[in-house]
């Protein structure tokens, strides 16, 4: 196969393209490697000295010029994004501009081209706005309608322009006649998904001691699913032809938990003891998120299969040696 990925330095494209490596497929990674942030990745350099790996350093904020593939396209999983929940609060305007234009671009570069499939990935945080007007089931399924009931909260800056990107893409697909798939991850985690998100924060604040240990919406819950079953999923998704033009969520149902309980899982497991202090929840934050994921199993026969204590048992000890 010949694969594209944008965010190809980022979480979940960096561990997707090792995956499509390690199968002898041709690997275009593209990215700004604006998540490094100047500090050093050997894992990073590892996937690239792979010699069926090609990175292609491009802003894609920006028309796309110079990237040189001219062989026909098999997937392109388009990732590029910025996330990270705090980031919602302190750089919404950049969030959305950026989630959108990344979009725009790569859609005007593959018009014409040969593409076997276009895989996009949103977000549960299309739902964020559901639970406030009660159209919010537990477990989530995909026909759930998706609500912003105003445009200024500004955690709505990553689903709305998520959700737009939802419907760029499959009006591209439909125009163009080319296969499109969107996926919804719901909370995925594993190491190497930087600093900005609830599982790695717990890790590097326990490591750091801090006292008190301070958490927001203890009360809320999350579904957490591991990086592996993440790409596999993925994987499934873009080989599976009944995927075309479907929205399919990609999570773990079985591992809902309390944030409370996650930070008490994070400290047990990392055999740290520190006072919890909660300090309330965040604006626009969904009090339950987990995913109902019977049309991914229905249509790729998929189902996860790393449990919450397994996975941050190897995710922890990665934070730790590079805290």
């Amino acid at each position: 196969m010949n694969v594209l990925i944008t965010g190809g330095a980022g979480f979940i494209g960096y561990h997707l393209g090792r995956f499509h490596a390690a199968q002898g497929d041709t690997v275009h990674l593209v990215d700004n490697l604006f998540k490094s942030e100047g500090r050093p990745d050997p894992d990073f350099d590892l996937l690239k000295q792979e010699p069926n790996v090609r990175v292609h350093l491009l802003d894609l904020t920006r028309p796309i010029t110079g990237l040189s593939i001219t062989e026909p396209l098999d997937v392109v999983y388009h990732l590029a994004a910025i996330n990270g929940t705090r980031l919602f609060y302190e750089i919404p305007y950049d969030v959305a501009r950026v989630n959108l234009l990344v979009t725009i671009n790569l859609l005007d570069w593959l018009r014409g081209r040969a593409v076997g499939r276009v895989v996009y990935t949103s977000t549960s945080e299309v739902y964020a706005g559901c639970e406030a007007v009660g159209l919010l089931p537990i477990p989530t399924p995909e026909t759930v309608p998706v609500v912003f009931a105003q445009p200024t909260p500004t955690r709505f800056s990553y689903g709305t322009s998520k959700f737009m990107g939802e419907f760029l893409c499959f009006q591209f697909g439909s125009t163009n006649k080319v296969p499109v798939s969107v996926i919804r991850y719901h909370n995925i985690y594993g190491p190497r998904m930087g600093q900005k998100h609830v599982i790695p924060e717990f890790i590097l604040r326990a490591h750091r001691r801090e006292q008190p240990f301070a958490i927001y919406g203890g009360g809320e819950t999350r579904a957490f699913c591991h990086v592996e079953d993440a790409v596999a999923a993925t994987h499934k998704i873009a080989l599976t032809p009944a995927c075309d033009q479907q929205i399919v969520h990609v999570g773990n149902p079985t591992e809902e938990i309390a944030i409370q309980q996650l930070a008490e899982l994070v400290l047990s497991l990392m055999n740290i003891r520190l006072p919890i202090e909660e300090r309330g929840r965040r604006g626009a934050s969904v009090s339950r998120r987990c995913p109902d994921t019977a049309k991914l199993r229905h249509l790729t026969g998929f189902e996860a299969k790393v449990n919450l204590r397994q996975g941050l048992a190897g995710t922890i000890p990665w934070y730790v040696a590079r805290a």
